[in-house]
């Protein structure tokens, strides 16, 4: 007599990854943005701007950071006034377009400048675009260049809901649910900057433990002091 095991969907855990980051503050960065490069999305007559975003001190932000560790490619701003050009900043979550330096990041967006008052720069995590990537259907190319030559088709991946996640939080991440359905990740593909920020509810709160279900503008934002937090996704 042999023993079978079953294959059942939904038991397997994808790799654990962690994240000790929390939100980059204005008081210890002299945050400055500039938009040195235009160009006008194909089709639309939108002109936006590759906005780099440069820091005081290296901000730690990374796309290929060691294993097991979550890496960065979405983030969100705090206390930021908009000051030329369509949208806000404030609330509303960017894809990070390139890491040129451990000082600096870009992004795309219709705001051609703004004035950082007490800002945080939050890193964003997206579930369901970690578990694209884990699986290899992700990457992280939006834009042709960093010239204005702007790709119109998202690499953003809508994959529906990440069929549960098991969270241990610390001090540094809150998981958040988006209740209206207007958190999409902006960047070349989306057009204009929203000027009312999405609106964000807390499913799991820092230093909290549970399993949830993400769905495709659901997030984990980092926030608070030093801490690490984990996140095994079910697949």
């Amino acid at each position: 007599m042999s023993d079978l095991k079953i294959a059942v969907g939904g038991l397997d855990y994808l790799a654990e990854q962690s994240t000790t980051q929390f939100a980059i503050t204005n008081a210890a960065n002299a945050l400055s943005l500039s938009t040195a490069s235009a160009g006008t999305v194909s089709g639309t007559n939108i002109t936006g701007y590759i906005a780099t975003l440069t820091f005081a001190t290296a901000h730690g932000l990374t796309f290929t950071p060691s294993a097991n560790v979550l890496p960065n490619y979405f983030i969100k701003f705090a206390s930021a006034t908009v000051t030329g050009g369509t949208g806000v900043l404030s609330g509303n979550t960017f894809r990070i377009l390139s890491i040129p330096s451990a000082t600096t990041l870009t992004f795309y967006t219709t705001v051609s400048a703004a004035t950082f008052s007490g800002a945080s720069v939050i890193p964003v995590f997206y579930p369901v675009f970690q578990q694209a990537l884990l699986s290899g259907a992700a990457t992280n190319t939006l834009a042709s260049g960093t010239t204005g030559s702007f790709a119109t088709s998202g690499g953003y991946p809508y994959y529906g809901s990440v069929q549960c996640s098991n969270l241990t939080l610390g001090a540094n991440c809150t998981a958040l649910y988006n209740s209206d359905n207007s958190a999409t990740p902006l960047d070349a593909s989306t057009g204009i900057t929203p000027s009312t920020a999405p609106t964000f509810r807390t499913m799991l709160a820092a230093s909290a433990t549970g399993q949830l279900r993400f769905g495709p503008y659901d997030q984990i934002a980092a926030s608070g002091t030093t801490a690490t937090s984990y996140i095994s996704i079910v697949q």
